[in-house]
């Protein structure tokens, strides 16, 4: 079940983590990978292809108020987002950093979308808080985002700004 099919969360965002299609984890790497960032982060509906390359996989941190929905995606139309986000980067001032995500970006031929939520409080859980959100910590998403950068040697983008995270 996808975390859009769940009224206890709200979709918050989406990131992209371009990479080569040849650095394609495995399902059982990217569990490993979600181990060694932190036993508070739970995995559910992991799915894996035929030859057990990572498709999709769920994320909840409980302690962030938040989940990601994760999936795999490549083809023609990856190649052409790169494209497009290689061109309009490049119209900006990049630091010496973006420079070098900028040039692995343009290799990249695969993406991970990454779905951020936020999990929603009851009424009942809310009582000391007059705010919505006071509780949500959207690190858990800088951090699985790096973990997934790390293991794929890709580059994370937040399309709604365009910039490197």
């Amino acid at each position: 079940m996808s975390m859009f099919q769940d009224s206890n969360y709200h979709w918050r965002e989406t990131c992209f983590v371009y990479f080569s299609r040849e650095n394609r984890p495995t399902l059982q790497q990217v569990i490993r990978t979600l181990r060694t960032v932190g036993p508070q982060y739970q995995v559910m509906n992991a799915q894996a292809d035929q030859a057990g390359r990572f498709e999709s996989i769920t994320v909840i941190a409980p302690d962030a108020f938040s989940a990601m929905d994760i999936c795999y995606l490549d083809g023609p139309e990856i190649v052409e987002e790169v494209e497009k986000q290689v061109k309009d980067l490049s119209a900006s001032d990049l630091t010496a950093e973006e420079r070098k995500q900028l040039a692995r970006l343009k290799t990249c031929n695969a993406r991970l979308d990454v779905f951020h939520f936020e999990r929603l409080m009851d009424d009942d859980e809310d009582d000391e808080s007059d705010e919505p959100g006071d509780f949500f910590d959207p690190s858990a998403l800088i951090i699985v985002l790096e973990a997934f950068c790390k293991l794929t040697h890709g580059v994370a983008i937040d399309p709604q700004s365009g910039t490197f995270l």
